[in-house]
């Protein structure tokens, strides 16, 4: 049986300068050396003697250049005087060095250069952990991953997988680990460490594959917290069974805030001033202290206390007012950003 190649992790970097086009600009900087020690030459031509006719042309000037900067130096076109040998000391040996770098630098260009990116995808896969995954870079993706950013995660903490390659260039660009691929496939999510991952955000806009990412991703991970967006709310349980859990509908949740909008603007407002992390307010869930052990969430001090999450359930306003605090709750609530 033929065995399947490995295949190569599709990271993207940042963009460095085209190949063709530094190899260009390395070459005509080259020649454009090489023309004017040609022409240095050829001002001082009578230091210089043709051993076939004695007399030294501007294509014999150039062709006196090639040969010497590339050591081929065939002997018939020589230097008779001192000057000439001081050009030749100084502008040949300039030109050499020149003609090297030029060798060098396109060698490390096409083969040390895949060193380099094998070295970075090792030093990437291995300082993953505890990250987070955004499945998907559209205008989803991207308010996601600014928010974990806004919130303190470090940018080297965020995995992009998009099929997109502008998309994933982009991510890359703005200092994000970014893989292109499709984030459904197994291999995709190995190469995004996916076992030591702690959260996946799942924003495609098409609920088919969000349900096939969460279910690989589950399968990955079992232990991951899968957040998901869905556009058919008729997909939420398929969602659920999938792993997801926590589902978002953005167009139901925009529709709400536009029709509240229309009667209670300020209110809509102050909600956009919780949701973003730059405002003065943030929303925010946390475990209990000690110290809080026993109090009523109305008592607690400097916060406006919205829930209390005890086991899986989630106390909202109503039930918690005679609720005391146990070890072990977290409480969801309101604050100043200090």
């Amino acid at each position: 049986m033929r065995r399947s190649r490995k295949e190569k992790p599709n990271f993207v970097y940042r963009k460095r300068r085209a190949s063709i086009t530094t190899i260009v600009i390395r070459f005509t900087a080259l020649i454009i050396v090489m023309l004017a020690i040609s022409e240095v030459v050829y001002l001082d031509r009578e230091s210089y003697r043709d051993n076939e006719d004695g007399n030294i042309s501007r294509m014999d000037s150039i062709y006196f250049t090639v040969v010497s900067i590339t050591t081929t130096g065939y002997g018939d076109i020589v230097p008779i005087k001192q000057d000439a040998r001081i050009i030749d000391t100084v502008f040949i040996t300039f030109g050499r060095a020149a003609m090297w770098f030029v060798i060098v630098g396109t060698a490390y260009q096409f083969v040390f250069n895949r060193y380099r990116e094998a070295f970075l995808m090792k030093s990437i896969k291995n300082g993953l952990s505890d990250h987070t995954i955004v499945a998907g870079y559209s205008t989803t993706g991207k308010a996601a991953a600014s928010e974990l950013e806004a919130k303190g995660m470090r940018r080297g903490k965020i995995v992009v997988i998009t099929t997109d390659p502008d998309e994933a260039q982009e991510a890359a660009e703005r200092g994000l680990v970014s893989i292109q691929g499709d984030a459904s496939r197994e291999k995709n999510l190995r190469d995004a460490v996916i076992h030591k991952a702690s959260s996946l955000i799942i924003t495609t806009a098409k609920d088919d594959t969000n349900v096939l990412i969460a279910l690989t991703a589950r399968y990955l991970n079992p232990d991951i917290r899968i957040i998901s967006r869905v556009t058919e709310l008729e997909n939420i349980k398929l969602l659920e069974r999938s792993g997801a859990e926590t589902i978002i509908a953005p167009s139901v949740t925009s529709g709400k805030l536009m029709a509240l909008a229309t009667r209670e603007p300020k209110v809509v407002h102050l909600l956009e001033d919780v949701m973003t992390s730059e405002s003065g307010l943030i929303l925010s869930q946390r475990e209990i202290r000690s110290d809080e052990i026993g109090k009523l969430p109305a008592s607690l001090r400097n916060v406006v206390v919205l829930g209390v999450v005890r086991g899986e359930k989630v106390h909202t306003m109503e039930e918690m007012r005679a609720m005391k605090l146990k070890e072990g709750d977290q409480i969801i609530h309101m604050s100043k950003r200090e």
